[in-house]
């Protein structure tokens, strides 16, 4: 008997037990500290090579092996379950997945924010960037999305869907349509959003946006829920280091413009998720810009949220850069003090609910992000990406568009489409990998040259902790919901009493 490779455990920080979580299986216990860290430490080896485990009773034992924990099967036998798990559920992705639309309306901004992926020559306008999404494009873009607006149509177009599921062909409505850039809504946007807006309407969907921000109040007619209905805006700081980061040419100062601007789109009842990017210079400016964003009463409004990232690939010049880890301890902190704002969290709470809710297998897909069950981005010159950190590089195009409809590239397009944690060698024997999903593939190509590898990104150093956490955080509300029930119950009763 050994201990399973998929055990993923960690202490919990207010009480004398840690939480364990089967990473294949999805079973989750509470168990005393010792013995989550125990199991934790020993996946993968044999039950008596240590001291705490060789002492546990029959009955533990035996509990730990019917839920999984332990286990008779071999190392091979167990991966082989796991690549049978993983590749029905990458089916089950391209199947039933829609293709999330996106519009690039030009790949020029008016920012120069030093951190950014795509090239300030984009921003600039130089060359072929000058150029901006036309009505023409806009309408075959929008022809194409019709085509493949069913469920794995883009996977069935490509030949990388099977069973009964790939012959599904019924039509279904656009879930939205995004905007990207670039600046997506800048001044001289405003006419080809406005008709890309049109567009979606007339197909009974909404638009929704990453945007700077910095020219909002140009689309005050376009904001509201059926409109205009999300967006995403960053601020990096409060206002000083903000505007020493997010400024450009035009704009030597942004932070009051951004705020104003978030203030409408609330008032329009537009969905707003603020981004802080976080590098060394700015982790410590998390604190006064949530408390910030609490006093101009944006916290309490319907539909915001905060959410900080670290920014990759820090400049070598700073001697610590943040890590993941990092972030996610100063954001718990927040969160435990009332704070509205995320970083890495929220993989565990979707896992821990998912795992508790007792409502068929916990892990319901694989893939990572949309990129890898048919993003199409369709950018002003003709191209079309999968991955946001893609667009602008011709070289990683996976189609192109015009008055004939999209032709695919079906290599470049397939490597999207085929990468899942079952075909990656180093996942396969992961207990995190129906968890994290192998991570962003941008970033592992990035890393190794290739999309099919694993961007781990120290999801394993900080996701037991988050687990632990969010494991707590349940626990205290499904307790207050008791107590809060036997109050009514008892007032009920005292109610009945004194009527008798």
């Amino acid at each position: 008997m050994r201990v399973s490779n998929y055990v993923i455990g960690a202490p919990l920080a207010r009480q004398p037990f840690g939480i364990i979580l089967h990473g294949l299986i999805g079973a989750v216990d509470k168990v005393p500290r010792d013995l989550a860290v125990a199991l934790a430490r020993n996946a993968g080896e044999r039950v008596d090579k240590d001291e705490d485990l060789s002492a546990l009773s029959p009955a533990d034992l035996a509990h730990l092996l019917a839920r999984g924990y332990l286990t008779d099967l071999t190392v091979d036998q167990e991966r082989e379950m796991m690549l049978r798990a993983t590749a029905d559920l990458h089916q089950n992705d391209l199947l039933t997945a829609q293709a999330s639309m996106v519009l690039i309306p030009t790949y020029r901004c008016g920012l120069r924010c030093p951190y950014c992926f795509q090239s300030h020559d984009l921003h600039a306008g130089r060359g072929e960037a000058a150029r901006l999404m036309s009505i023409a494009q806009v309408d075959q873009a929008f022809g194409a999305m019709d085509h493949f607006r069913a469920p794995g149509s883009v996977a069935r177009h490509l030949g990388l869907a099977f069973g009964s599921k790939a012959d599904r062909h019924e039509a279904a409505p656009l879930r939205s349509v995004g905007l990207f850039g670039g600046e997506p809504l800048a001044a001289d946007t405003v006419p080809i959003v406005e008709h890309i807006v049109a567009c979606a309407t007339t197909r009974g969907t909404n638009v929704w946006a990453i945007t700077n921000g910095v020219e909002l109040e140009c689309f005050r007619h376009l904001l509201g829920p059926d409109r205009l209905a999300w967006l995403q805006i960053t601020f990096d700081g409060m206002a000083s280091l903000h505007d020493s980061r997010r400024r450009g040419p035009q704009f030597r100062t942004t932070f009051d413009r951004i705020a104003d601007n978030v203030d409408l789109a609330l008032q329009r009842g537009v969905r707003v998720s603020v981004r802080m990017n976080v590098d060394s210079s700015n982790l410590a400016e998390i604190e006064p810009l949530t408390a910030y964003f609490e006093q101009r009463g944006w916290s309490q409004a319907p539909g915001f949220d905060v959410n900080a990232a670290v920014v990759t690939g820090e400049s070598k010049g700073h001697k610590h850069p943040v890590t993941h880890g990092d972030l996610v301890a100063v954001t718990q902190q927040l969160a435990d003090e009332g704070r509205n704002i995320d970083s890495y969290e929220q993989r565990a709470r979707d896992t821990l609910r998912a795992c508790l809710s007792g409502e068929g297998y916990p892990f319901r897909r694989v893939a990572n992000c949309s990129a890898e069950t048919g993003q199409l981005m369709f950018d002003p010159l003709g191209d079309v990406y999968s991955c946001w950190e893609d667009v602008g590089t011709p070289a990683f195009r996976i189609a192109t568009y015009g008055t004939g409809g999209i032709a695919f590239d079906a290599e470049m397009a397939g490597q999207w489409l085929t990468r899942y944690p079952g075909a990656i060698e180093q996942c396969s024997v992961c207990p995190y990998a129906l968890v994290h999903r192998s991570g962003c593939a941008a970033h592992a190509r990035l890393q190794t040259g290739r999309l099919a590898a694993s961007a781990c990104e120290e999801f394993q150093s900080y996701f037991p902790a988050t687990l632990a956490c969010a494991y707590e955080a349940l626990e205290a509300q499904l307790m207050a919901d008791h107590d809060a029930a036997g109050n009514v119950c008892r007032s009920e009763q005292q109610r009945e009493e004194a009527d008798v």
